[in-house]
């Protein structure tokens, strides 16, 4: 089970419902929960071109950016530490500063895993839409990242997508070995165009949890539609309230050519997914 979870703070909708659900587990593990604030400062002093003699009123905004970046995270950590001591959950508050996937991928090997928003935000001062720092993470992190969206569906079921990868078999065994498996019902679906197929690799994964004494129900599911349409009706049928896959399965040209499951999933879902690459 986890002792330690990290939860980075942008002070969006997404964040606030990672915060909320990362106290709930928290409170279920009696673990710490980490709040982590960055100011992004890379993004504030990045070099670019200005008029000559325009430098001072440059280093002058620059300036004012960091001190803002600085007080909104002290309020953010704040707002934390203040919803944790509601709850009675231990915590611990992590200010840091430079590129947030990055500060985020160091602390990561401190703890045992990482929830963020689904869409984030940590270069609130220099962009106004989401910014890359979730599948930044996800890419990089020596641990599983759960994203979690802003309004998460409440259903009990635990649905892993299991297609016999490197990575959904990482993904399998670390959630096992963090005590999800126990959660709530949880099922197994395996997709691929031929059912045989299908139900070879879910077997596989039936056996893993078998010897772990971890029941599970598999569904493996002959189609040909793409997997991540496949798998978001089955996030609907199975009422599931979290969704366990391996992260970006594909090379780059693949992921480039036939689209990324992992994007689309993170895009549409309606449930907070675990994901380890």
């Amino acid at each position: 089970m986890p002792r330690t979870i990290l939860v980075g703070l942008d002070g969006s909708p997404y964040s606030k419902a990672a915060v909320e659900l990362g106290i709930s587990w928290a409170k279920h593990w009696d673990a710490m929960l980490v709040g982590m604030g960055v100011i992004d400062e890379p993004s504030i002093l990045q070099p670019e071109a200005v008029p000559v003699g325009a430098a001072s009123a440059k280093k002058t905004q620059s300036d004012f950016l960091l001190a803002d970046s600085r007080r909104k995270v002290e309020g953010l950590l704040e707002e934390f530490a203040l919803r944790c001591a509601n709850a009675n959950v231990s915590c611990k508050l992590l200010e840091d500063v430079g590129s947030p996937a990055a500060q985020i991928v160091q602390e990561a090997q401190r703890y045992d895993m990482i929830m963020l928003g689904r869409r984030t935000y940590f270069r609130f001062e220099t962009q106004t839409n989401q910014d890359e720092t979730l599948h930044e993470l996800i890419k990089l992190s020596p641990r599983p990242v759960v994203a979690v969206p802003d309004v998460s569906h409440r259903g009990e079921a635990l649905v892993v997508a299991y297609d016999g990868s490197l990575q959904a078999a990482r993904m399998l065994q670390a959630f096992c070995s963090l005590g999800f498996g126990k959660l709530g019902p949880l099922h197994i679906v395996s997709i691929h165009p031929d059912h045989l197929e299908a139900a070879k690799c879910a077997d596989r994964a039936m056996d893993y949890l078998s010897f772990h004494k971890i029941r599970a129900q598999p569904h493996p599911i002959a189609s040909y539609e793409p997997p991540a349409e496949v798998m978001l009706k089955q996030i609907e049928a199975l009422n599931a309230g979290l969704l366990a896959m391996g992260a970006y399965g594909q090379t780059t040209i693949k992921e480039f050519l036939f689209g990324s499951m992992t994007r689309t999933i993170l895009s549409e879902a309606n449930a907070p997914v675990f994901l380890y690459h």
